[in-house]
């Protein structure tokens, strides 16, 4: 059950703050206000949001996280991936083996004074590994290139996968400070969406990483299993995008008295509700079922697909102003095609593709 004495103050800073300068936040840098959003939710405790009390955080439940994820999402996009990439590292520190690591590092996330990200999705490229890993004298000698690491800028160390001889993976804990001569972030990639994220990439040459800050070595099958068991934990930021779409059509309808607007957005609501279900009906916890795979692509999908739709409806409602960047549709419709690729495999872009070209895709009149 959600705990919404936990999300209360979430709540409040994203219907006070985060969506009224969604806009501001979408066409700024992560400095100004992505930044600001950033230090309210560190401030705010959320930086703590899964890790243990024993550590300072908040030990929220997965229904909690999931809900937090959603209201973001739903809110301000871009301030939601950053702050998701930028506390992703207190769950892989929190299961490291090193306990010295975990009780210094933990309670610093916790209180957002030490912001974590991540830097691994390479690992999943075919071919030649952009990242290699050799074992040296006390611990690994690292070098190559991370394509994606979002908010260098605010970031103050975060977590590196690292392919090993032997194809297996390496997951290192890496802090910016010490490391300046090793390691260079490159310029700001520009994007169509996400844009102040501050996502760059991250070149390391002959970086050394003590065994201390070494989190786990796991076999390459380790990730896929993992993305196989994580597909319909993906499905919350393009809710949360549906979710603030349908915000944007009843504020809409309020405004010009239309209730066809009224109309759409109880329909979306019913769908976010309805796939929403499908999606924790067909958790991880199912992936051992015969027909796992096949619900949970579904689901996955389903989101996609739905915050496309939704978004697209946001624009057909508002006509020709919807064009302009500083429109809450033109930016909505931006961000749910952002989620349709964020944590693809390949399994997921087929399902994806599949229901794009289905009658399924479109709701019968």
């Amino acid at each position: 059950m959600v705990n919404e004495q936990i999300l209360r103050e979430a709540r409040r800073l994203a219907d006070e703050v985060f969506r009224p300068h969604a806009q501001e936040a979408d066409q700024g840098e992560v400095t100004g206000q992505v930044g600001q959003n950033v230090r309210m939710l560190a401030d705010a405790g959320y930086f703590g949001l899964g890790i243990s009390p024993e550590f300072g955080g908040m030990g929220a439940d997965d229904a909690t996280r999931r809900e937090f994820t959603e209201l973001m999402a739903s809110a301000c996009g871009v301030t939601g991936f950053t702050q998701q990439q930028l506390h992703a590292g207190g769950g892989f520190v929190g299961g490291a083996p090193s306990q010295e690591l975990r009780r210094e590092k933990l309670p610093l996330f916790a209180a957002g004074k030490e912001l974590c990200g991540v830097a691994f999705s390479h690992l999943r490229r075919p071919g030649a590994p952009m990242v290699r890993a050799e074992r040296v004298s006390g611990g690994f000698q690292i070098s190559g290139t991370a394509p994606w690491v979002t908010g260098w800028t605010l970031l103050d160390s975060f977590i590196l996968g690292a392919t090993l001889p032997n194809g297996a993976h390496l997951f290192a804990y890496i802090p910016k400070a010490g490391n300046e001569a090793a390691m260079s972030g490159g310029p700001h990639i520009p994007l169509a969406v996400m844009n102040a994220s501050d996502t760059v990439e991250v070149t390391m040459t002959n970086l050394f990483v003590p065994q201390d800050h070494v989190l786990s070595e796991r076999p390459a099958d380790a990730l896929r299993r993992g993305d196989f068991c994580g597909i319909t934990g993906h499905v919350f930021l393009p809710l949360g995008c549906a979710r603030g779409s349908v915000h944007y059509l009843r504020q809409l309808a309020e405004k010009r008295g239309d209730d066809q607007f009224t109309r759409a957005a109880d329909d979306f609501t019913c769908e976010i509700d309805a796939c929403r279900h499908e999606a924790l009906t067909w958790s991880g916890a199912c992936a051992d079922l015969p027909d796992y795979k096949e619900h949970a692509l579904q689901a996955r999908a389903t989101a996609i697909l739905l915050a496309v739709r939704a978004a697209h409806a946001a624009v057909a409602a508002t006509g020709g102003s919807a064009h302009r960047l500083d429109s809450p549709p033109q930016r909505l419709l931006r961000e749910a095609i952002f989620y349709t690729t964020i944590a693809q495999t390949s399994d997921v872009r087929s399902a994806t593709l599949d229901l794009l070209t289905s009658p399924d895709c479109w709701q019968a009149p």
